[in-house]
């Protein structure tokens, strides 16, 4: 197996049935010179590029062909290998005018094609188009691939060869998280028929609110570089302007040269409004250029093959991340104790039925809500200090600390409950500390240490991983006025004082959602216990 590699073909029939083998060798990056897609890639029985009012793309047949060849690529890795990173190299329609082009993204590792020998494949326009970007001994890492050329396949059988121009600004956005291949059609499509400069929109701020697990979405940097990398790769002499927009509009709203605008069929109400705000600055309409990201029933990929980014958000929850600037202690020593897990979240993200599940699967137990019942009992350090610090008001008839009473007044007041944490959160550690000892004697392996001020108390300098619970703000509201029997208001004013679910995300090792029906979250628990065993194998 190969970490990247490339695909060289001489013609868009033998493409197909080439990349079902590619994929299997292949795990990260393939890169795909585009094919001669013309003379052979037929509709009717007549080519489309024998139409000369037709673009082509400088020997690679009729631009509807080469939009062909890229949409079945992407339909067909999306059903062989969904993960693999297809990059499809276009060409330029001037060779002879275009500036040379900038290095591939990834040093290929093998080069992948059907021809007899590297004399053959040095000849095709595919391999020049890839030599020149790629400077290693390509020679060194050819390999012949056995394609039966009765298999091939023509990615334009069937279909209408319509009329498909280029334009020389074409636009399009969208969330661009975890690039996945409807993203790489929709990019690789709409640099296809782009002259000049390509924008593209990436969501930000509002635009990100009704996404699905919105707190794991990557930051737009990180995004928009993502895009950026891509664009370069595929192809590197259009200009290319990527940026972050809030609103549905983005530059498309104002910009005076953009002629066209690319959707998907469940973003084209997005270009009707997109045409409605030009009009009104008296701007012309841009042309709405659709295309669809799903093929037929026989091309739609399986639903375990079909991945979306909420899909891979998902798969994400319960898997273990890497922290950058994380608090927690880097070194393990078994002889020194247990291994110490810290699970967190906000008021009612549903940590508490993660915890019970962690403790059955083999962890000792340190619940900081009841050390912290046991630090404000009589007698204690902490319960004088609190009584001088807010008064004996908040006592109840036998003497104890009414916590119903010392609630409103605290989370109603940021000064104030910070001054009772600066209190009481010592003393809880000093309690954890006590339970630490205790798992190590009795031999545990796993502490697992609920808190839900484990990082506003910065517990987490005292841990290996920082575990965190989240749910979405609608369903914490509803959840809260059903458990504590408050107002709306009360609820709202309760999460206000507290860190974001995005905050927790941030500094996470692991992150459960509990949004969705018990049975998921707990499949979400067994993964990370099960990664956890691993990693400390």
């Amino acid at each position: 197996m190969y970490r990247t590699g490339a695909l060289v073909v001489d013609s868009g029939r033998l493409l197909l049935p080439a990349l079902a083998t590619a994929a299997r060798m292949v795990t990260g990056v393939l890169y795909i010179p585009l094919p001669p897609c013309g003379s052979k890639c037929t509709a009717g029985g007549q080519s489309a590029a024998a139409d000369p009012t037709t673009p082509t793309t400088e020997g690679h047949g009729s631009l509807f062909e080469a939009t062909q060849c890229v949409k079945q690529v992407y339909f067909q890795i999306s059903k062989v290998s969904p993960l693999l990173d297809v990059r499809i190299l276009l060409p330029h329609l001037s060779p002879s005018l275009r500036p040379s082009p900038p290095p591939l993204q990834h040093s290929i590792d093998v080069l992948l094609s059907p021809f007899s020998s590297f004399q053959d494949i040095q000849k095709s326009a595919g391999y020049q188009m890839l030599a020149e970007r790629e400077k290693s001994n390509l020679e060194s890492k050819f390999q012949k691939i056995e394609v039966d050329r009765e298999s091939e396949v023509d990615p334009c059988a069937g279909r209408d060869p319509s009329f498909l121009r280029s334009y020389s600004d074409t636009a399009l956005g969208g969330t661009f998280d975890n690039i996945h291949n409807g993203h790489r059609l929709l990019l690789t499509h709409s640099s296809l028929i782009t002259d000049r400069r390509i924008l593209v929109g990436v969501a930000d701020g509002p635009l990100l609110t009704s996404k699905i697990l919105p707190e794991l979405i990557k930051s737009v940097d990180v995004r928009i570089s993502a895009v950026e990398r891509f664009l370069s790769d595929v192809k590197p002499w259009i200009k290319r302007e990527v940026v972050a927009i809030t609103d549905v509009y983005g530059p498309t709203a104002w910009d005076s040269s953009m002629e066209c605008l690319v959707v998907s069929p469940d973003t084209a109400r997005g270009g009707e409004k997109v045409n409605q705000e030009r009009r009104r600055k008296g701007l012309p309409p841009l042309v709405i250029h659709t295309i669809e990201l799903v093929g037929s029933d026989e091309e739609k990929p399986s639903p375990e093959h079909k991945l979306s980014s909420s899909d891979i958000r998902r798969n994400t929850l319960g898997g273990y991340r890497k922290v950058e600037d994380s608090h927690c202690l880097s070194e393990y020593n078994p002889s020194q104790g247990p291994y110490l897990i810290g699970l967190t979240g906000g008021i009612a993200c549903g940590k508490s039925s993660i915890f019970s599940r962690l403790i059955e699967l083999g962890a000792f137990p340190i619940d900081c809500d009841k050390l912290g019942h046991t630090a404000y009992l009589p007698g204690t350090t902490a319960y004088s200090k609190i009584i001088e610090e807010f008064g004996e008001g908040i006592l109840s008839e036998t003497g104890d600390i009414n916590r119903k009473v010392l609630g409103p007044i605290v989370f109603s007041d940021k000064a104030k409950l910070q001054r009772l944490n600066e209190i009481v959160w010592p003393e809880i550690w000093r309690l954890a500390e006590e339970k630490i000892r205790q798992a190590h004697a009795e031999g545990y392996r796993v502490c697992i240490i609920d808190a839900a001020v484990l990082l506003k108390a910065g517990w987490d300098k005292y841990i290996h991983e920082v575990w965190v619970a989240i749910a979405p703000e609608k369903e914490v509201v509803c959840r809260i006025i059903e458990r504590d029997n408050l107002t709306e208001e009360a609820a709202k004013k309760r999460m206000a004082v507290q860190m974001s679910s995005a905050e927790y995300v941030s500094r996470a090792n692991v992150v459960f959602s509990t949004q969705w029906e018990p049975d998921y979250t707990q499949s979400q628990v067994a993964k990370a216990w099960k990664e956890l065993q691993e990693r400390l194998s």
